[in-house]
């Protein structure tokens, strides 16, 4: 028997934890987020001014029908805004962002006249059938199966809505909501107050007649919106749900009432903001602009490619 000298041990000793090392994954890295191009709108004040004189622009990066998606990203991703807000103000942060990486990237104007630079204000169901029509378009377009859902407050319900009872749950693979408006909303306790003073209900009554019925549907968690939404479950087989929401939201409150629950065959993924960046100070407004939302986007888009957040300071309404 052959006996090895204490050194040569300490060789083959230090090789073998070398040749083990170098076997073990690298850990993953942050997502790096390019910064906007010069003259970008850098919030959603800056963005509605920008779209003033032509409500239906397109943020930049989308409605390439062009686009072919790849092999790495087969579903287009549609961008869906809020209630008075629309594509170019909401989606002018993230919509780069997301041609960046690879992604065919769609933003929808719904819910108003195209005059209007106020979207979003419609019935929101008659509004989730013409977001499936544009869902239809895309596919049509792209030759996509299916797509990716990513709204913001009612861009988040609309969304829910048109993937889970009217078709859309074999063409939607995940549903991303930013705040989303998944429950019914008190605004910060204003409606409450309101309704307790007998104000809210005869301002809704006006707010409707001149055509802005999502404001009290998201608010009246009785209203039929709501019923038809959450009563029979808040998911859909196969569909995968992301909610971020932000516990400094002054709109959708309690924040909580961004989040819903799993049902069967489905997956949700509900996210508060600052558990993961605990100095982000963005609200509902902000979010849209947030660089530390964009890379969980990303995160909720690539289930299978998960990266830590690197966080950056954000502040309410005009996000990072």
């Amino acid at each position: 028997m052959v006996r090895l000298r204490k050194p040569v041990l300490a060789l083959v000793a230090l090789a073998a934890t070398i040749s083990l090392a170098a076997c073990q994954p690298t850990p993953p890295t942050a997502r790096t987020i390019p910064p906007p191009k010069l003259g970008a709108p850098g919030n959603l004040i800056t963005g509605g001014l920008g779209s003033a004189l032509n409500p239906m622009r397109d943020p930049a990066g989308t409605n390439d029908y062009s686009c072919k998606p790849s092999a790495a990203h087969p579903n287009p991703v549609v961008l869906v805004h809020g209630t008075i807000g629309n594509a170019y103000d909401s989606w002018s942060g993230l919509a780069p962002v997301l041609k960046s990486y690879g992604y065919c990237v769609f933003a929808v104007n719904y819910g108003a006249p195209e005059s209007s630079i106020f979207k979003g204000t419609g019935d929101i169901p008659t509004s989730a059938a013409q977001i499936g029509r544009f869902v239809d378009n895309v596919r049509a377009k792209t030759g996509a199966a299916k797509v990716d859902l990513v709204g913001h407050s009612q861009g988040g319900s609309v969304s829910r809505y048109y993937a889970n009872l009217i078709g859309g749950s074999s063409k939607v693979a995940n549903v991303v909501g930013l705040a989303p408006s998944n429950h019914a909303t008190t605004v910060s306790g204003l409606l409450t107050l309101g309704r307790f003073i007998g104000a809210v209900d005869p301002i809704f009554a006006v707010t409707n007649w001149i055509g802005l019925p999502a404001l009290q549907q998201q608010a009246d968690p009785s209203s039929a919106f709501f019923q038809a939404l959450n009563g029979n479950g808040e998911t859909r087989s196969g569909i995968r749900y992301v909610n971020i929401a932000t516990k400094f939201d002054e709109v959708v409150t309690p924040y909580r009432q961004a989040f819903i629950t799993a049902g069967p065959g489905a997956s949700v993924q509900n996210i508060t903001l600052q558990d993961v960046c605990g100095s982000d100070l963005t609200d509902h407004l902000g979010i849209v602009y947030d660089t530390n939302v964009y890379q969980l986007v990303l995160n909720a888009l690539e289930p299978a490619d998960q990266r830590p957040i690197a966080c950056t300071a954000s502040l309410p309404l005009f996000g990072t």
